[in-house]
């Protein structure tokens, strides 16, 4: 199959879907690779590195005429053009949020596979690190902009030990996103609160957590409200894969929160959960300020570290590839469901219901 490995549009996103190892690999299984000149750059992968392990160094244009394009964000307006029926488009698309996307995939005959909405085993398996980097950077985006110069509250949020009290991290939800910024938060010497609506969820944070500086406590309107009152840093993590969040937390809540405060909404690549947060922010201008508090609303994080997050996209990344360029993607998803739990759409139809129900479009049962 002839696969192309696609440089990123979105501004800040330096990542990129394969490193030259998994480019050799794909070429060693009888593909053709194409890679867009300097696709690996911002990540420190030269055009070089992608021609001595087998792939093709090609224009923009040229790279999009390949059966198979791998990202890691959803293609860009610009790209539409190059959507044709038949053609497989991966990556980390986030398509909830991006309906004019996806109604041109439809007009097209587009099959669009989202990696953050494959399912292995119950999880994530694809979203899982990203989540991980997402969250402990969130922490560190939160720190930094708590000083007085971003117009915070003029706190170190690791406070000094003995003598001044770390910062409090509010955590909504309980996932991949949540345990590292928890993590992160508690290696600061922070006091950490989690959110999280699953029972059997709460008791394992409980567990992973006991003896720490964590209180767990169960996600519902009045304990939200409580909780944000005192956070410095709150951090949203919220995410129904293939599905827009819905905004529970509301604008009064957050003029209850103490001014100079920080807000991060990972899940904002989906449309966030933080009423007072109506658009995405980029790694370049990643603030705004609202009743007193500083938002953070980047929906790229990972892209701020690109050389850490291609190396862990990349790694997951890879046997689906290998399956579908052997396979083709009709017989690759009935082999593998976890596969087949991330085609968003298969040629042009929406086939996850979380997605058709987000952007109130048909929805058409997958049957390969």
């Amino acid at each position: 199959m002839k696969i192309a490995v696609i440089k990123e549009q979105k501004e800040g996103e330096g990542r990129v879907a394969a490193t030259p190892e998994n480019v050799q690999k794909m070429v060693e299984a009888g593909n053709e690779v194409l890679v867009e000149r300097d696709a690996g750059i911002g990540a420190g992968f030269s055009n070089e590195e992608f021609e001595n392990a087998g792939g093709k160094i090609v224009s923009h244009a040229e790279a999009w005429k390949a059966k198979l394009c791998i990202k890691v964000k959803e293609p860009d307006e610009e790209e539409y053009q190059h959507f044709e029926k038949g053609k497989i488009v991966w990556g980390f698309q986030h398509l909830a949020s991006a309906k004019a996307t996806v109604e041109a995939m439809m007009q097209a005959g587009v099959t669009a596979i989202g990696g953050e909405t494959i399912v292995k085993d119950g999880k994530l398996e694809l979203l899982a690190p990203m989540s991980q980097i997402a969250g402990r950077r969130s922490v560190i985006m939160g720190a930094y902009y708590l000083e007085a110069q971003h117009q915070g509250a003029g706190i170190l949020l690791s406070g000094i030990p003995g003598m001044i009290p770390a910062g409090n991290v509010v955590i909504f939800g309980g996932g991949n996103a949540a345990t590292g910024a928890a993590d992160t938060a508690l290696g600061l010497g922070c006091s950490v609160v989690i959110i999280e609506l699953n029972d059997q969820r709460i008791q394992q944070l409980q567990k992973l957590y006991e003896g720490k500086k964590v209180r767990v406590v169960k996600s519902n309107e009045a304990n939200l409200a409580q909780e944000i009152k005192d956070a410095d840093l709150f951090i949203s993590t919220i995410l129904i894969p293939g599905s827009r969040p819905p905004k529970l937390v509301k604008e009064s809540m957050v003029k209850t929160m103490k001014k100079g405060s920080v807000i991060v909404d990972i899940a904002i690549d989906q449309g966030g959960t933080v009423e007072t947060i109506d658009h995405p922010t980029t790694i370049d201008d990643p603030i705004f300020i609202k009743d007193g508090v500083i938002h953070y609303a980047v929906p790229n994080q990972p892209g701020a570290v690109p050389r850490t997050s291609t190396m862990a996209l990349a790694a997951g990344n890879l046997d689906y590839l290998l399956e579908i360029a052997d396979q083709g993607i009709e017989a690759a998803g009935k082999n593998d469901p976890a596969l087949a739990s991330g085609i968003n759409l298969y040629e042009g139809k929406i086939t996850n219901q979380g997605l058709a129900d987000s952007l109130n479009l048909p929805y058409t049962e997958l049957k390969l």
